[in-house]
C-alpha cells in the first residue's frame, strides 16, 4: 500500500463513528438494499451481489474512480460485455 501512498489505520469496533468513510459506504449500500427490497421483500441475500457490484463499479466523486479500479488496477468487465457465460448458477432447494 505504500507504493500508492496509502496508510492503513485501525478503529475500535465499539466506536464505528470514528471510521466515517466506511460508515458512509455502509449507508450507501444499506440505502440501495432498502430501495431494492421494497420490491423484493426478504430476498436481501439474493440482491446483495447486485448492490455491491453497482457500488464497486460506480465512480465516486471524491476520487473520480471506481472502487473496483482502485483495488484491482483495471476497469471491471462484466460477462455480457465479453460474451462469456457467467459462473453464477441457481441451485434448486
Amino acid at each position: 500500500m505504500t507504493k500508492i501512498g496509502t496508510t492503513q489505520h485501525f478503529n475500535s469496533v465499539e466506536h464505528p463513528e470514528t471510521n466515517g468513510q466506511a460508515e458512509a459506504a455502509n449507508r450507501v449500500i444499506l440505502r440501495s438494499l432498502k430501495r431494492i427490497l421494497d420490491e423484493a421483500k426478504g430476498k436481501w441475500t439474493e440482491e446483495l451481489h447486485s448492490v455491491l457490484w453497482s457500488y464497486r463499479t460506480t465512480p465516486h466523486s471524491t476520487t473520480g474512480e471506481t472502487p473496483f479500479r482502485l483495488t484491482c488496477g483495471t476497469e471491471a468487465v462484466i460477462p455480457v460485455e465479453t460474451g462469456a457465460s457467467s459462473f453464477r448458477t441457481e441451485i434448486p432447494i
